[in-house]
């Protein structure tokens, strides 16, 4: 396989002390033993600040009093002078005497507190002393962004105090939050919904996440993605029957842009960010002004997206854009999702038209290189490398959860295209970081997104340090405090998951992007015909039996964790009531197949009463569910909201309240109430 100037080693190079290291997430750059005696938690008598503010606290270090004394105890020190590859650096070093963090910033100095915290809080849980060590630590990109996507549904705002927290403890220092209407604009309030998020609550969230250095910065969509704005803005639209994308040749268009901008601007004040969307654009140039123009449909683009760049970098923020639509012009977007061989990739690869257009890019625009594969691909590993030789700042964006799937993500939490495009940035020096998105489209939850934003945090900052596999069992610890791998279930509940999605349904498919309205539900037992329906859907109901089997095994699993865990129960707790949901299906399938094998009329209404027991189950999974989310995120959606109506037809996004979550099995129970 090529590499190209831009390559990629895939070999993961462990640091000689991996497998000693402890559960912190990131881990260290480096982890040195001593001989000296390791630091019990219960001896540490005090903590202070040396020429620095106190900073953020967690766990054990909040508890210890202010004042020095002779007894062990933790000193903070800030050194402007200290040489470290980054200022977000630290050194910690731990013995019988006490503990020192050095920092030659005060990030640096909270994410020394953060380990140190990390060790203590370990080393209480397992009886143990905290190693006498020291540490080196910093991270190997600057910019460690995780994505917020608010589109289709709002949490409740203290949670997002409780995520700050988590993502802040694994040195994420970046949130690209995509508003879409849930701020409240004060120069275009047409444009919120009714139980958006006001200024003043998410200056609040900044000022918050900025104490645990955490910048937080707006994602307001445009060019298309603009269903928000003109569901309501028809004067606006590009094409008059889509609410898809705005006419860039409209004045009015900025103007409004640029109303929401400044809001979302004013109400992130701590940000270097704007993030002004741009992609998948489907019509632009056929309206008359649009024509009038003569310019073409990508020339129109780049006319925009200069006029938004311009306006970001007056107002003192970075304009950030996704690239795809670049990538459409020049006719390379397509070979990167055909599976072309190294040869066929050379074959097609041609940059004229991007070359020749280059001009038109602004300079000073960061150009979001998003692949949610595997970012090692040879067609991906070139348009890296194009970008490098026009000079051009690119960010690179993997993704925590594909936007396609309900519930929880999928592929492992993706962690290992995290990993790999973690250490593809690292290797070749994309220095403006890295993103993990995590779409709302199919609205997983957070809790089953955290893993994912996890590894972010660690491969971003250190991806030499332990393998993905090595990750998991740490996240274990770490997060729930479980060491000896209760939380291993999470792949098998994937698994669950990806049968749960098609299993009542023949046509169609549970992805948001897909047109999901269109589907087709299973076939019912024709009593006129027994036992053909058994053998038309013996596949299906075999991999229900196999189903049935795991849910019963993870429900003992994820109940197993949950009374072991020391912490972060309430994730296991979204878990369980996904299970409950996901066994549902199987069960409906294997009470069907009793209904069409019955041999006689006592056994079919013995079958009957059994397929309508496991209906009338779905109202109590339902409820358990909604209300186990409802602790963190709202459920239903303003009264009178008004929903997008563009193409995309996201799943979560066709009801306006909790019940595209069970779309197939509501209509199967509505089938199945007409059977005889």
């Amino acid at each position: 396989m090529k590499t190209s100037a831009f390559a990629l080693s895939v070999v993961l190079c462990l640091s000689a002390n991996a497998a000693t290291l402890p559960s912190l997430i990131p881990a260290p750059k480096t982890y040195e033993l001593s001989r000296d005696k390791g630091l019990k938690p219960s001896d540490i008598k005090y903590i202070v600040a040396n020429g620095a503010e106190m900073p953020v606290l967690y766990g054990h270090l909040d508890k210890l009093p202010r004042m020095e004394t002779d007894a062990p105890g933790v000193k903070l020190v800030l050194d402007t002078t200290m040489s470290l590859p980054s200022a977000e650096g630290y050194t910690l070093s731990v013995s019988a005497k006490g503990a020192v963090v050095g920092a030659p910033s005060e990030a640096g100095l909270f994410y020394g507190a953060v380990s140190l915290a990390r060790l203590l809080e370990e080393a209480e849980e397992k009886g143990l002393p905290v190693d006498a060590a020291v540490i080196t630590d910093y991270p190997s990109l600057p910019v460690r962004a995780i994505h917020f996507d608010t589109k289709h549904h709002l949490d409740r705002t203290e949670y997002y105090y409780s995520l700050i927290d988590r993502l802040a403890q694994w040195k994420i220092n970046t949130i690209i939050w995509e508003l879409e209407d849930k701020l409240q604009y004060e120069r275009r309030p047409e444009c919120s919904a009714p139980n958006a998020l006001s200024k003043q609550e998410m200056r609040a969230i900044c000022d918050y996440a900025k104490e645990r250095h955490i910048d937080i910065n707006p994602l307001v969509q445009g060019l298309g993605h603009a269903g928000f704005i003109l569901k309501k803005h028809w004067e606006l639209r590009e094409n008059p029957g889509s609410d898809w994308e705005f006419c860039p040749s409209n004045p009015e268009t900025y103007e409004l842009q640029f109303d929401l901008y400044l809001d979302a601007i004013e109400a992130m004040p701590h940000g270097k960010f704007l993030h002004i969307g741009g992609d998948e654009i489907t019509e632009i140039g056929i309206d008359e002004r649009c024509k009038a123009t003569g310019l073409s449909p990508f020339q129109l683009q780049m006319v925009w997206l200069n006029k938004v760049c311009n306006f970001a970098k007056e107002h003192g923020r970075t304009p950030i854009f996704w690239d795809d639509m670049p990538l459409k012009y020049g006719n390379l977007w397509w070979v990167f999702h055909r599976g072309l061989s190294d040869e066929e990739v050379d074959a097609n690869w041609h940059t004229e038209m991007l070359d020749q257009a280059v001009e038109l890019f602004p300079k000073d625009c960061i150009y979001m290189r998003w692949h949610y594969g595997d970012p090692t691909i040879y067609a991906h590993l070139k348009v890296l490398e194009w970008y490098k030789n026009k000079g051009l700042k690119v960010m690179a964006a993997t993704a925590a959860a594909d936007g396609g799937s309900p519930y929880m993500p999928r592929y492992g939490s993706k962690i290992e295209h995290i990993y790999a495009f973690c250490k593809l940035a690292v290797d070749n020096n994309l220095n403006e970081g890295i993103l993990a998105t995590c779409w709302d489209d199919g609205s997983p939850h957070w809790e089953t997104v955290l893993r994912g934003f996890a590894a972010l945090g660690e491969f971003s900052w250190n991806p030499s340090s332990r393998s993905t596999s090595s990750f998991k069992e740490v996240f274990e610890q770490n997060h729930f405090g479980l060491y000896n791998g209760e939380a291993g279930f999470i792949e098998d509940l994937e698994a669950a998951a990806s049968f749960f999605d098609g299993a009542l349904i023949t046509e169609g498919r549970r992805n948001p992007a897909w047109q999901v309205r269109k589907y087709r539900l299973i076939d019912l037992p024709d009593p006129e015909k027994p036992g053909e329906w058994t053998k038309k859907y013996a596949e299906r109901i075999e991999a229900a039996a196999k189903q049935k089997k795991l849910c019963e095994q993870l429900k003992i699993r994820i109940d197993q964790a949950s009374k072991k865990a020391l912490r972060n129960r309430y994730p296991l707790e979204i878990y369980s009531r996904n299970n409950e949901l996901f066994e549902f299906p199987a069960n409906i399938l294997l009470a069907l197949k009793d209904v069409d094998l019955a041999k006689n009329a006592d056994q079919r209404r013995k079958a009957l009463d059994k397929l309508s027991a496991e209906c009338e189950a779905l109202d109590t999974i339902k409820k358990n569910l909604i209300r186990s989310y409802g602790k963190t995120r709202f459920m239903e959606l303003p009264k009178g909201y008004i929903q997008d109506q563009n193409h995309h037809k996201h799943l979560a996004a066709l009801t306006p309240d909790a019940e595209w979550l069970f779309l197939y099995e509501n209509d199967i129970v509505r089938q199945i109430k007409k059977l005889k």
